[in-house]
């Protein structure tokens, strides 16, 4: 197991090395008061990918304040997708509530958000789409929120949710802890999660995550799919190491497969 890993790691890093002539560091300046100004500008970082496919926003896990897509479940599509990592300028997760990413809803980084698809939509003239990993699944939420009138969803063509962080465990249950409310209206999206059948994290186990489509299925017009993915090391079992399910580290081909055909199976 320690050697696949190992063996996994090497990889991804020669695949980085071998695209990093092709990323380039981006600050998107914010310097009007809905940003906060204070947290400087939004770092994000672009991957560069084939011209004819679509873009891909991605929003890491964790405390989501980084920029490297080393890790992220969506490494091999890199070349194949222009990947856009956004870091939040403060952390995702507050150690005041529990540890739930209570800050992925804080007005200052949604502005943020709508920032930075604003400037891509611009730069690269292409569809984009919003993706994100565990405590990423509830910053997209932040993103797409907002009135019938400002219809945020619309700045993009699609969402992909992995293993999204969306609730709140508790002596072994698990209770949904989405805000949906503050989706004032429907999206018309194609919209995927998808999750390892073998997740063990309670806050994010295939139970969760069925509740979690359905629910979301209720404010979208458009395909709401959910997908679990079950290739990979049987024999796995750490909740959150970098070897675990949760970060899919043992199939990443099939992550690549499941995300590339659904992108493209819902691009016009």
């Amino acid at each position: 197991m320690i050697k696949t890993i190992y063996k996994s790691i090497v990889l991804l890093f020669f695949l980085l090395v071998s695209q990093s002539i092709l990323a380039e560091n981006i600050l998107i300046p914010c310097d009007v008061k809905e940003c906060e100004p204070k947290w400087g500008p939004t770092k994000t970082q672009w991957y560069k990918g084939d011209e004819k496919k679509p873009a891909i926003i991605w929003y890491g896990g964790g405390h989501s304040d980084y920029t490297s897509v080393m890790n992220q479940p969506i490494i091999k599509l890199v070349g194949e997708f222009d990947i856009i990592m956004v870091a939040s300028p403060i952390k995702i997760i507050s150690k005041n509530k529990e540890g739930y990413p209570y800050n992925a809803y804080n007005k200052s980084n949604i502005y943020r958000m709508k920032q930075v698809a604003e400037h891509y939509k611009k730069l690269l003239n292409k569809p984009i789409w919003l993706g994100g990993i565990s405590a990423g699944g509830p910053r997209m939420i932040g993103a797409i929120s907002g009135s019938k009138k400002e219809r945020s969803s619309d700045n993009y063509a699609g969402l992909i949710f992995s293993s999204p962080y969306v609730s709140k465990a508790y002596q072994g249950t698990a209770t949904i802890n989405i805000p949906f409310g503050m989706i004032k209206y429907e999206m018309n999206l194609p919209i995927l999660v998808f999750q390892h059948a073998r997740d063990l994290k309670t806050a994010q186990a295939p139970p969760v995550q069925k509740a979690f489509t359905k629910m979301l299925a209720k404010k979208n017009a458009g395909k709401t799919e959910l997908i679990l993915l079950t290739e990979g090391d049987p024999k796995t079992t750490d909740y959150d190491a970098p070897g675990s399910h949760h970060w899919f580290s043992t199939n990443l081909d099939e992550v690549a497969r499941v995300v590339s055909k659904f992108i493209m199976d819902n691009t016009n």
